[in-house]
């Protein structure tokens, strides 16, 4: 994404009054600066760049190429001395800050950059383990009318909501969330729906953003890697419902997690939570309002719903798959009359949501199997979809999935249990291996398994794809879990194309010539 100038004559005053030691910007403060980027790749002339501590490197090992090209202004963090020597050499040529509590601090800049974009959007902030992609496509799509465009920053990328620019990130840089928000209001956008990782409420990326309404879906085991444990898991979700300006919430009940939120922050927000719980009264105590679903019919599309919530009861159909998407629905209701959409209203834009992209999606050809993949990739995710298909379907249950290397080794052995709850064949295959052994990942998932000696194990996933459509029969049903979306797969540090719903629709076509096995 280009660089965006959104006022003129912008000086490092402007950008870093308040931020800054008084005396340390003296000097400087007239400067103009024309952009600001955390990229070296983007820095542009007289751009200021700010380095960082990421996951893997310090944004100051690429300062030289920032400078290269054009940037005039380096911030970096006060805390990070022992990479002072990175940017002594290029002190002659660049103005260069060191600030306190830089990356905590970067949205703010950012935003002051980008003429605080959110402040003119009605902004929902989706946080969760589960859901946070379909919660906020759907609520997405029945925000954007024809007087009043919506967009999406997220997983699947960011922009309006049917012209979308792949990220890779869930939640993009500091930088890169206030510059999607200021291009949203330049294409006409009213509303946005933004997905909210841990790590990004951790690191910062959101801060200076106005969220109008947050949402929360759920909390299960993801992420020990970065978090350690789940308390602390917990806590950097929390941090979204203490954004300032926030002023309404909507809360998942039927999750343990999501009462405790509830509980927090019921009567300081306008709490309205969800549930597809028949004990709604033992729910009346966390919420000022509730959006239940009373009754809940699963058809062969989806499901036939009867819901009540405190601005009208009604029936509508959801043609989406799985209890979880029911669960997900309620979420997009209360989100809805929280924003002043009447009922009626609101069950019409339900009914007419599409699914989103590698989430449950059905992949079907006239006497063979189905195949659904999803990007199910966390134990409650795992157990959810294969629940999901059993609603559904009467044939055999096959789950091919893998784990992610890199990433929370501890809930590996909990997917193999999750899938060997439901499923009636398992196989057991490489997800995104990066710089972990693929077999080695494999044996820790075969290692939850209570019939491990019932499980195929394939290294290669096409291979493991392939297996399951040439042995499931016609009536059978095919998970394909964990990639969803995605078209690439991470091999140390490759990307290799691999798109799960491409290499099924293809083994699928091949499935009755004999190219099989």
């Amino acid at each position: 994404m280009p660089a965006m100038k959104q006022q003129s004559e912008l000086t490092l005053h402007t950008l870093l009054d308040g931020l800054v030691d008084a005396s340390s910007l003296a000097a400087v403060e007239n400067v103009v600066v024309n952009g600001v980027t955390q990229d070296s790749r983007r820095a542009g002339v007289d751009d200021i760049f700010i380095a960082v501590r990421g996951a893997v490197s310090h944004g100051l090992q690429f300062v030289e190429q920032a400078v290269r090209s054009g940037a005039s202004v380096v911030l970096w963090d006060a805390a990070d001395d022992t990479q002072k020597t990175a940017v002594d050499a290029l002190a002659n040529e660049v103005i260069c800050l060191q600030v306190e509590n830089l990356q905590q601090k970067t949205g703010e800049i950012a935003s002051r950059f980008f003429n605080h974009p959110s402040h003119d959007l009605y902004l929902v902030g989706v946080t969760g383990t589960d859901g946070k992609t379909s919660v906020s496509h759907y609520l997405a799509q029945c925000l954007d009318t024809e007087s009043s465009s919506c967009g999406v920053l997220g997983t699947l990328g960011n922009g309006l909501i049917n012209a979308l620019k792949p990220t890779g990130l869930t939640t993009a840089s500091a930088v890169q969330v206030q510059q999607s928000l200021a291009c949203l209001l330049d294409e006409g956008a009213s509303a946005a729906v933004m997905e909210v990782s841990s790590h990004g409420l951790d690191q910062g990326r959101v801060n200076s953003v106005e969220f109008d309404t947050a949402v929360f879906t759920n909390l299960s085991q993801d992420h020990l890697d970065y978090h350690k444990t789940m308390e602390s898991y917990f806590e950097a979700k929390s941090k979204l419902f203490e954004s300032e300006g926030l002023k309404s919430v909507v809360i998942n009940l039927d999750d343990a997690f999501g009462r405790m939120l509830a509980q927090k922050y019921r009567g300081r927000l306008t709490v309205y939570g969800y549930s597809t719980s028949s004990e709604i009264d033992a729910l009346e105590p966390f919420a000022d309002f509730i959006v239940h679903a009373k009754s809940i019919k699963p058809t062969k599309h989806g499901f036939e719903i009867n819901v009540a919530t405190p601005k009208g009861a009604g029936y509508f159909e959801l043609e989406l798959l799985g209890n979880f998407n029911v669960s997900n629905a309620l979420a997009v209701l209360a989100a809805l009359l929280l924003n002043n959409v009447a009922f009626d209203e609101s069950i019409k834009r339900l009914q007419a949501i599409k699914p989103v992209s590698g989430r449950m999606e059905l992949i079907v050809a006239d006497n063979k199997p189905t195949i659904i993949v999803d990007y199910a990739h966390t134990p409650q995710g795992m157990a959810a979809a294969c629940n999901a298909v059993k609603q559904h379907y009467s044939g055999e249950l096959w789950c091919v999935f893998g784990c992610g290397g890199d990433r929370d080794r501890e809930k590996r052995p909990l997917m193999a249990q999750a899938a060997e709850r439901c499923a009636d064949h398992i196989i057991v295959t490489s997800d995104n291996p990066r710089h972990e052994d693929p077999q080695a990942i494999i044996e820790q998932i075969v290692n939850g398994l209570a019939e491990p000696d019932m499980t195929r194990t394939y290294v290669d996933r096409r291979e493991a794809i392939a297996h399951a459509i040439a042995q499931a029969a016609a009536d059978d049903v095919i998970l394909i879990a964990g990639k969803g979306h995605e078209s690439c797969q991470i091999v140390g540090d490759k990307y290799i194309v691999f798109d799960d719903r491409d290499v099924a629709r293809a083994l699928l076509e091949e499935r009755d010539s004999g190219v099989n096995e």
